[in-house]
């Protein structure tokens, strides 16, 4: 007879202090999401996925290279990653690299955790945007590091109020370890930060002692606007990390993300990531894939999300009412909408689930705060149900802002 485990059982006494400091989880499911008008997560489209190429190179890896595929792999990755990854970098970022200044990891969040591990004990202090991608907050909560925050304007980051706190916290004897930054389609807002500003974060980085995370998941994914460079490409200081992702370029599935740094400190993480190598099997598979269709699919990608993102701000301007403001992004998958400070659309997300529509509530892209505010993403849903799901949000926001000023 199989036993049977007492559901009422408190194991708190026996968890770590993040363990205890934990609410509900908070991944996502996009199979769940498909059965609504999703505009929350930043999914990438399910009909844009290469299946059949992946296939194609699935074989050709088995046929040639099969036993080390599926064998235990380099902990900074698979040389043929790797070197593929190397080959991109100096192509589409301009951004030299040699093997042992970049590591493979378990997508781009790997290795944010991997840095926070090297660098950050607990009651550390750490600068990011205001607001910011919602798992870094998650993964600096579950480390005990302490978090500054910098609001945005139009153009990412503002770097006087920047300078303003690094200075505040000098004079407290406090070096921040890094700055947290997402320069292009910032996720959740959409900006993007311009070339004075990302020269200037690097003086003010180095002024003060302190380092930077470049996080540049969406910088394939541009619509509109000049290429900048990446702020790892400007920096000669050795100051910068650099991370991205395939996750938005070839498929999220494959977990393969990147981190780019000194190769000091990358000898470092290699004996604090302890996976026996990133997903070796996919490694291969994405390195012989890149070869000859990551070009090539990330101009198909460009042109579907372009006009998702249009059929988006189209929507919001036919639709929302007066008050409500929302960000022009050059890429990426979002859009971010403000509404007048009295609403709180976190309230406001059931009822909109109810009619069929989800869509990410800003305060959980904020340390505190930001109630009044939401991200839409333009990735997952078709055209017709970014306009639809856009109008059933205009209609609530508007009897919201109707019934508040009764």
């Amino acid at each position: 007879m199989a036993a049977t485990v007492s559901p009422s059982r408190d194991y708190s006494s026996l968890l770590s202090l993040r363990g205890n400091n934990q609410g509900v989880s908070r991944t996502g499911d996009p199979r769940a999401s498909a059965n609504l008008i999703s505009l929350i997560y930043g999914y990438p489209d399910a009909g844009s996925m290469p299946t059949t190429a992946v296939a194609e190179a699935t074989t050709r890896v088995m046929e040639t290279q099969g036993e080390w595929a599926l064998q235990y792999g380099r902990t900074l990755g698979v040389l043929p990653m790797v070197d593929a990854l190397i080959e991109k970098l100096a192509r589409d970022n301009d951004i030299t690299a040699t093997r042992d200044e970049v590591m493979i990891t378990a997508g781009g969040s790997q290795a944010l955790a991997l840095l926070l591990d090297l660098l950050v004990d607990r009651g550390d202090t750490i600068i990011l945007e205001e607001p910011t991608w919602m798992g870094f907050i998650w993964m600096l909560k579950n480390v005990g590091g302490k978090a500054v925050s910098v609001p945005l304007d139009e153009q990412g980051m503002k770097l006087d109020i920047l300078e303003s706190k690094l200075k505040s916290l000098k004079a407290e004897g406090i070096t921040p370890k890094f700055i947290y930054v997402i320069p292009n389609f910032q996720n959740p807002s959409g900006v993007s930060m311009p070339l004075d500003r990302r020269q200037r974060l690097i003086e003010l980085a180095n002024e003060y002692g302190t380092l930077i995370v470049e996080d540049d998941a969406y910088h394939d994914l541009r619509y509109s606007g000049e290429t900048l460079p990446t702020i790892y490409s400007l920096d000669t200081t050795g100051s910068t990390f650099y991370t991205a992702t395939l996750s938005k370029i070839m498929g999220a599935g494959m977990r393969i993300g990147w981190l780019v740094g000194p190769a000091d400190l990358m000898a470092k993480l290699s004996v604090l990531k302890v996976d026996g190598s990133t997903n070796v099997f996919g490694s291969f598979v994405a390195a012989e894939w890149m070869r000859d269709n990551l070009a090539g699919h990330i101009e198909e990608l460009k042109q579907v999300y372009a006009s998702r993102r249009d059929a988006m701000l189209d929507a919001l301007e036919a639709n929302m009412p007066e008050g409500v403001s929302w960000t022009k992004p050059d890429g990426g998958f979002f859009v971010w909408v403000t509404v007048p400070e009295h609403l709180d659309l976190t309230a406001l997300q059931p009822f909109a689930k109810e009619r069929g529509v989800e869509y990410l509530a800003g305060s959980t892209c904020y340390v505190e705060g930001g109630k009044n505010t939401l991200r839409l993403s333009f990735s997952f849903a078709t055209e017709d149900q970014i306009r639809e799901g856009v109008r059933t949000l205009a209609d609530i926001i508007a009897g919201e802002l109707k019934e508040s000023s009764l």
